[in-house]
């Protein structure tokens, strides 16, 4: 029995994580030279980043500098660092092996909600190229409705000049209106709209049966925090908690880490896995 319970104790220990004594790491990219603690000559919003994730993981916080983004994402990969701040294209060459955790907010923008391009049921247009040159309704004027569906879409390569025709309604029950009425080829709509005109009253109420979704995305990041994909979940939790608060609990360590990610940042965001790729969602 004895040995049954430390076998049983040993599995918990691994299930948790890491060992609490092993070093928390940092890719911190603009410099070069091995991991360390910040020491009392860095910056105050360094120290109190270290400080403040010291204290919220139990863990010693190191900060580990590289030339670039490209050298953060092979040491990521190599099991060099815990976490780095990567770019898409240093992301790519290590997508099959880290994934997205945190992105930012900028002062003003918008979160980067999903958006959707959605056709009639039937209609002979199954994904985004088969659209090219057809006729699209944008299901309102608000940054929402427009800017954040057109930078989703020109992030996948429906820029200006993709679709035939380009309409605004006045809003995305509008835009339903004017693409059941033939006005419209597709009809583009950000993810919360789409569930306002389509959730219906009860399983069985489906009021969008007539149309279909033929493409949804996100805007790609242009930054993020990443994590090996084998990082435990308990830990990668903690650390969403702990960026989402950190304006509001340690600004000084918010004002040192977020404009790594974004040039006037307001809040940290969490990300889906693949925010640096052009990933579709289902």
């Amino acid at each position: 029995m004895r040995r049954i319970a430390l076998a049983v104790g040993a599995l918990l220990l691994m299930a948790a994580g890491p060992n609490p004594q092993t070093p928390f790491r940092i890719g911190v990219i603009g410099a070069e030279g091995p991991c360390a603690a910040p020491t009392a000559s860095a910056p105050a919003g360094e120290q109190a980043y270290a400080q403040h994730l010291q204290a919220r993981l139990g863990r010693e916080v190191r900060h580990c500098p590289y030339p670039d983004a490209a050298a953060a994402a092979r040491a990521l990969a190599a099991g060099e660092v815990d976490i780095a701040p990567l770019d898409p294209a240093a992301f790519a060459a290590v997508a099959g092996q880290a994934r997205a955790i945190m992105t930012v907010r900028e002062k003003g923008a918008l979160n980067r909600i999903p958006s959707l391009v959605a056709v009639k049921a039937g209609a002979p247009y199954r994904v985004l190229a088969d659209l090219k040159g057809r006729r699209v309704v944008f299901g309102g004027a608000i940054p929402a409705a427009l800017h954040l569906p057109k930078q989703a879409l020109a992030d996948h390569g429906a820029g200006e000049g993709f679709f035939g025709a380009e309409t605004i309604a006045a809003d995305e029950e509008a835009a339903l209106a004017d693409l059941r009425a033939g006005r419209a080829d597709a009809a583009v709509l950000h993810a919360g709209a789409w569930r306002r005109q389509c959730r219906g009253l009860s399983p069985s109420d489906q009021p969008c049966a007539d149309l279909a979704v033929v493409w949804k995305a996100r805007p790609q990041a242009a930054q993020a925090l990443a994590v090996r994909n084998d990082m435990p979940d308990p830990l990668r939790f903690q650390l969403v908690g702990v960026h989402v608060a950190l304006h509001l609990e340690a600004p000084e360590a918010f004002a040192w880490a977020a404009p790594k990610l974004g040039a006037n940042p307001e809040s940290f965001e969490p990300a889906e896995a693949q925010a640096l790729t052009l990933a579709l969602m289902k």
